[in-house]
């Protein structure tokens, strides 16, 4: 593990692979870290310099303000890009990790080969989203984080994967605890006040992929087929037995759909 700084605090990261190889940067989501990826990863990396970090507020990465937005996340994950060197990557993010990854996308756009949504999407928060998250900060200080996360992890598995990944999802409860009560806060309010970004859908400089679970209890399958209809170049790849932890729940099929993307746009 490595440490670097941003805007006076402590944000960690890792690197497996070969340096040498096509750069992919992998980004978590919400009450994850970078640890949610041990395996993947590792796969990963078996062709591919696969980048890692706690996005701030996450992890062992600390809180730099109350609201975490999305264009000053995509600041730290490029700090920690510069810094390991990378001029060209494939960006992959996670749910939240998504949002970061899109506001990266549009701020850092020569750094990017191509961005991969992991069950995400381009749109806003609206407004009953806006509500619940602001429900979750209100629990949160009320000292009931453990709610959220035993209410939120399992949901974020398909109902029927709940008894075969029983221990993968005590494993994400786990990482999830770690995550403190001011950077859920920040983070909360980040995505709250993020923008739609689904204009970038039009820019087809940068391929797009959206990788989507059929089972899915946060994003339901239509509104990724209806963000599909925005835009010509916007690729879409489905799996059929996940809800919003494909890479957990249909590990090898993912890294076969990322790896297919990786070389059909080879920088």
């Amino acid at each position: 593990m490595d440490f670097i700084e941003f805007r006076g605090i402590k944000i960690r990261y890792k690197s497996i692979g070969n340096i040498d190889n096509e750069a992919v940067v992998l980004l978590h989501g919400y009450l994850e870290s970078l640890d949610i990826w041990d395996g993947f990863a590792e796969k990963l990396s078996e062709r591919y310099f696969v980048v890692c970090l706690d996005i701030p507020g996450h992890g062992e990465s600390d809180v730099f303000s109350k609201v975490h937005r999305m264009d000053e996340l995509a600041e730290a994950v490029h700090a920690v890009t510069d810094s390991i060197g990378l001029k060209k990557m494939h960006i992959v993010g996670h749910s939240m990790g998504g949002y970061v990854a899109m506001a990266f996308r549009e701020a850092f756009q020569s750094s990017v080969n191509s961005c991969v949504l992991f069950h995400s999407t381009c749109l806003p928060d609206t407004k009953e989203k806006r509500e619940n998250r602001s429900r979750e900060i209100q629990l949160v200080k009320n000292g009931k984080k453990e709610l959220i996360v035993n209410t939120n992890i399992p949901r974020a598995f398909a109902d029927e994967n709940l008894d075969i990944y029983s221990g993968e999802v005590e494993r994400a409860k786990k990482i999830a605890l770690k995550t403190t009560e001011k950077g859920i806060c920040a983070i909360l309010n980040g995505m709250k006040e993020r923008p739609d970004r689904c204009e970038l859908l039009l820019d087809d400089k940068i391929p797009l992929l959206i990788i989507a679970g059929k089972k899915d209890n946060y994003i339901p399958f239509e509104v990724i087929q209806n963000i599909q209809k925005k835009a010509a170049n916007l690729e879409v790849s489905a799996l059929e037995k996940s809800g919003h932890m494909g890479f957990i729940e249909e590990q090898k099929k993912s890294i076969i759909i990322l790896g297919e993307f990786f070389e059909k746009h080879k920088p």
